[in-house]
C-alpha cells in the first residue's frame, strides 16, 4: 500500500467512523423529519449526535448546523449576504478557492470586496483594521491555510473587529474557515469570538460529504433557501444522518488527547523539515504553523517531483488538492503570501494525520533523499 501523505486533501475513514455509519444506518433507516416513530427515533438520535458535537465544540448545540461539507457552510454564509443590504466584505487574499469564489457573485450584487494582503500567510491586526469602514458587513480569514499551514490570529483579529464596531449600528459578521484547525491546533470556538465557522468531516478520519456550520447568532442568520426547513431552516434536506454520527465518531476520537497527539506530530514534522534543510530546500510552512501541514519548494516543478514521489509509493500534494482542478490556485496562494514564482511553481505540500508514524515519516524522507536535486 503506497504510503499516505496528503492528508490536508482527505482522510483515510477510520474504523470507529465507519462502524458508526454503518450501525446508524441499520438502525436509524427513516427520515428525522417524519413524524412516525421511526422518524422520531432518527430525529432523536440527529439531535443526540449534535450534543455529541457541541459538547466537543464546547458550544451550544442551537449554534450548529450540519452541511454536506465546507463548502456549502461557507456557500450558505456569503449566499445570505445576497439577500442583505449590500455593504464591503473584506477577504484575505489567502482564502481557499471555496471562499475567494464568492468574491465576484458579491461584486456582481453591488458588492463592494477588498483582499487584505497576508505576508507569510498571515494577516496582521493593522491591515485589517486599515480596511475597515462604516459600510463593511463581512471579514472573511481562514484560520488555518490549507497550502502552508499559517495559523492565523483569529482571535486577536475577531477583537479588532469588535473595537471598531463599537461605533457601529450594525454587527461586522466575523467568519473563519475553520477545516485544517479543527484537532490540530488549541480551537476555542467561543473564546475566538467569531460568528461563524465551517468544518469538514473528511479531513480528520470522518466521511465525506458531511460538514458542520457554526453559527454564534443562529436566530440571525437567514438562509438563501430554508428548502424543506430542516436544520431549523437553515439549511435544507433531509439530514445525511449516517455520516452525521460518523463524523461524530471520529471527532470523538481526534479530540481526545490532543495535546499528546500534537507532540508526536510536531516531532514527525521535525524529522521531515530536517530532511528538507539537510537538501537545501526552502520550507515555506512557518515554524509555528500547523504541525500536520509542511510545504517546502522542490528542486522541480511540484506537478513532477509529485511524481516522481508517487512512482516511489508515496502520496503528496502539488499546493492543494482542490487546486489541481483548477491550476493555478496554490500558486496563486504562495504568491499572495510574497514567496517567488519558482518557489508558488515548485511547491510541494506534505500533510500528515493522527495515524501517521515514525516508519512510514522515515520512508518518506529517504525518497526525498533519493531524489535529491532531481538530477
Amino acid at each position: 500500500m503506497d504510503l499516505y501523505f496528503d492528508n490536508a486533501a482527505t482522510t483515510r475513514l477510520s474504523e470507529e467512523a465507519l462502524e458508526a455509519y454503518i450501525r446508524t444506518e441499520r438502525e436509524f433507516f427513516a427520515n428525522p423529519s417524519s413524524i412516525h416513530r421511526e422518524g422520531l427515533k432518527a430525529h432523536k438520535e440527529l439531535e443526540r449526535n449534535r450534543e455529541r458535537m457541541a459538547s466537543l465544540l464546547s458550544v451550544p448545540p442551537s449554534s450548529l448546523i450540519f452541511t454536506s461539507g465546507a463548502t456549502e457552510s461557507i456557500a450558505a454564509v456569503f449566499s445570505s449576504l445576497l439577500l442583505s443590504e449590500p455593504g464591503k466584505a473584506i477577504i484575505s487574499s489567502v482564502e481557499h478557492d471555496a471562499v475567494s469564489s464568492w468574491i465576484r457573485p458579491l461584486e456582481a450584487y453591488g458588492w463592494k470586496t477588498a483582499r487584505i494582503k497576508a505576508k507569510g500567510g498571515i494577516v496582521r491586526k493593522e491591515d485589517l483594521a486599515s480596511e475597515l469602514t462604516p459600510d463593511t458587513r463581512l471579514v472573511a480569514v481562514m484560520a488555518v491555510n490549507n497550502v502552508t499551514g499559517a495559523v492565523e490570529d483569529i482571535k486577536g483579529l475577531a477583537e479588532t473587529v469588535r473595537e471598531y464596531e463599537r461605533n457601529l449600528k450594525h454587527r461586522i459578521f466575523f467568519f473563519a474557515d475553520s477545516v485544517q484547525a479543527l484537532g490540530k491546533i488549541p480551537y476555542d470556538l467561543t473564546g475566538l469570538g467569531i460568528d461563524g465557522a465551517s468544518f469538514s468531516a473528511h479531513k480528520i478520519n470522518g466521511p465525506r460529504g458531511i460538514g458542520l456550520l457554526y453559527l454564534r447568532r443562529p436566530e440571525a442568520f437567514r438562509a438563501l433557501s430554508p428548502a424543506g426547513g430542516q436544520e431549523k431552516g437553515k439549511r435544507g434536506g433531509t439530514e445525511n444522518l449516517p455520516a452525521i454520527a460518523g463524523f461524530a465518531a471520529a471527532a470523538e476520537k481526534w479530540l481526545t488527547g490532543t495535546e499528546e497527539s500534537w507532540k508526536r506530530i510536531r516531532a514527525l514534522n521535525q524529522m521531515v523539515r530536517d530532511t528538507i534543510r539537510e537538501l537545501g530546500f526552502s520550507i515555506l510552512s512557518p515554524d509555528d504553523g500547523s504541525p500536520y501541514i509542511i510545504s517546502f519548494a522542490s528542486p522541480l516543478p511540484s506537478e513532477v517531483y509529485t511524481r516522481m514521489l508517487s512512482d516511489r509509493g508515496i502520496c503528496v500534494s502539488s499546493g492543494s488538492a482542490c487546486s489541481n482542478n483548477t491550476k493555478g490556485e496554490g500558486e496563486r496562494i504562495l504568491l499572495s503570501m510574497g514567496f517567488r514564482s519558482s518557489e508558488a511553481k515548485q511547491a510541494v505540500r506534505i500533510s500528515l494525520s493522527n495515524e501517521s508514524d515514525e516508519e512510514s515519516v522515515a520512508e518518506l524522507a529517504k525518497a526525498i533523499k533519493e531524489i535529491g536535486n532531481g538530477r
